[in-house]
């Protein structure tokens, strides 16, 4: 994956939870196969067509502040709109907001409203809804998971006039454009109700492309074009989202014509490109995600195990990440050395060492893990070295891996034991810190800034510092770097972050599987971005049905 540059100080607010399972959110699908009937009612205009997408994972909620994970990101950007996005290069462009200017002491964000924005209930988008959905954001109440770290250094926001919004900063904040990459709520319709239950929390009002129809448990979730959409209707009727938890089953429901996207299997990704039918009836799409697997170890004391550095650069050391990508991946994927290695411009982070189970096995008898016996398990003050990996069941590149990790540890003398969950309760474990190791991902932002969340210490309580990694220079230069507006001084913080968490290793940094996805010949314009075909602006709202037609509603 081509590196990327600070980019004058940019960063993705939505910063994407992502947790392992969410990853394959974007790019997977499976399960039970959709039905194509017309439940949604009649095509509501567009240029025609139904795409229907796969969801490995069903939405937690449509909640605008508390929908972070990625089944929920992906459904409210095509809900709703935030004041800025990213398009399928991750540059910054308008959305809600025509225009915005920084003030020279970097201190001011003023953001100028389009004019005439409507939510789907026809109730005008202003100024106040974009204050309402910052109060939401700050109040604990609201569990912003992921978004409430890049308003940290905001003092206040205010409305002088119902098209513009002024964001003032305690002090310079580089990432503060990106920050806004949120979807803005309709105030009119939470005010006085509780946000956690809010009937909008099941069918979201936005000003986005699409409006909300239906969510059938279980089943999909229904939207419709919204022909008064400020940038014109999107080029498809409807657009739907079906739950479906297999990869290999939504790549059999893509061959039967059940839905129009999806992954192909990790077996096959290496050749279906060749099949010539395969090449008739569907269109490529091939990206590497901006996105890495990881392995967090829980090093805040509350297991035995990974509290010493030592143990956890020796586990890493134990891992065969190169032969994983090299056979599992059939060579669709990159090893990951760092967080950071997408993030800044060459010369990154050197290449993850190859496995040295020798230099493993010395670091963990330093550290008092020793063999008994040959072959036997390592022991420390009588405890042996047997822990829980949690992974998340469905994800196949989880799973495999797993199963090789513990391979690898089994002959250092290490016994791992892996617990597969479902999504709602692997986030939930990682959220409350109930684990010893869990095996999880993370799509960072096109900035560095949006490893904060990850890396912070603040961020161990509510944020997404599963491991929880504390270390109080990190933390001083996530903030430096945070109120430093020349890329060049800030690129040299982040390279200080990023030498440091080498050192201490507080996550084994593992691989970005590459992604091979098919699309129905039937539509065109889909690109990918490092965030999949739907993760940036235009995505799905520039998907169309491709020349010579289709029939309406399909």
């Amino acid at each position: 994956m081509a590196a990327r540059g600070v980019g004058g100080g940019a960063r993705a607010g939505i910063a994407l939870l992502l947790l392992a399972a969410a990853a394959l959110v974007a790019v997977t699908a499976g399960g039970c196969s959709p039905a194509r009937d017309d439940a949604a009612g009649p095509a509501t205009g567009g240029r025609g067509g139904r795409f229907v997408f796969p969801l490995a994972i069903e939405p937690a909620t449509l909640n605008f502040v508390s929908g972070t994970d990625q089944a929920s990101v992906m459904v409210l950007r095509l809900v709703a709109d935030s004041l800025v996005d990213h398009d399928a290069d991750l540059r910054v462009v308008p959305r809600l907001a025509a225009a915005w200017e920084i003030s020279a002491d970097g201190r001011v964000l003023t953001f100028h409203l389009r004019d005439g924005v409507r939510f789907h209930d026809g109730a005008a988008c202003t100024s106040a809804d974009v204050v309402y959905t910052w109060e939401r954001v700050m109040d604990p109440a609201s569990r912003a998971v992921g978004r409430v770290d890049a308003f940290l250094p905001v003092d206040k926001v205010e409305a002088p006039d119902p098209l513009t919004v002024r964001v003032t900063y305690r002090e310079p904040y580089a990432p503060a454009l990106r920050a806004w990459e949120i979807p803005i709520m309709p105030a009119h319709l939470y005010r006085g109700a509780d946000l956690a239950t809010a009937p909008a929390n099941r069918a979201p009002v936005g000003t986005g492309p699409f409006r909300f129809v239906s969510w059938e448990a279980g089943r999909r979730i229904v939207l419709a074009a919204n022909l008064d959409y400020w940038a014109g209707p999107p080029g498809l009727d409807r657009f739907e989202f079906a739950f479906i938890p297999s990869v290999v089953t939504a790549y059999q429901a893509l061959l039967a014509g059940e839905v129009d996207y999806a992954r192909v299997p990790q077996a096959l990704a290496a050749t279906r490109a060749d099949d010539p039918e395969f090449r008739r009836r569907f269109s490529e799409v091939r990206y590497v995600p901006l996105f890495f697997n990881y392995i967090a170890w829980r090093g805040d004391g509350s297991n035995p195990f990974f509290a010493d550095p030592r143990v956890r650069r020796a586990l890493g050391m134990a891992i065969d990440r190169q032969g994983y990508v090299r056979s599992v991946l059939r060579g669709l994927g990159e090893v990951v050395a760092s967080p950071f290695q997408a993030l800044l411009p060459p010369p990154g982070a050197a290449p993850a060492p190859a496995p040295d189970p020798e230099t493993a096995a010395a670091l963990l008898d330093a550290a008092g893990w020793r063999r008994g016996s040959p072959g036997g398990l390592r022991r420390r003050t009588g405890t042996p070295f047997r822990f829980t990996l949690l992974v998340f069941a469905g994800g196949e590149d989880h799973v495999q891996f797993s199963q090789v990790a513990q391979d690898d540890l089994r002959r250092l003398g290490i016994e791992m034991t892996i617990e597969r969950l479902d999504w709602q309760t692997l986030w939930s474990r990682l959220k409350s810190g109930d684990f010893q190791a869990a095996l999880s991902g993370f799509m960072p932002g096109p900035d560095p800034d949006s490893l904060y969340g990850l890396l912070h210490s603040s961020q161990i309580d509510g944020g997404q510092n599963y491991a929880a990694f504390r270390d109080p220079d990190t933390d001083a230069w996530f903030q430096a770097a945070r109120r430093t507006l020349d890329d060049a001084a800030r690129q040299a913080l982040y390279r200080r972050i990023e030498g440091r968490i080498a050192e201490a290793q507080p996550y084994a940094f593992l691989f970005a599987p590459a992604i091979v996805g098919g699309v129905s010949a039937r539509f065109e314009g889909a690109r990918p971005s490092p965030q999949g075909i739907l993760g940036h602006m235009p995505g799905a709202f520039a998907l169309r049905p491709a020349a010579g037609g289709i029939v309406t509603g399909r």
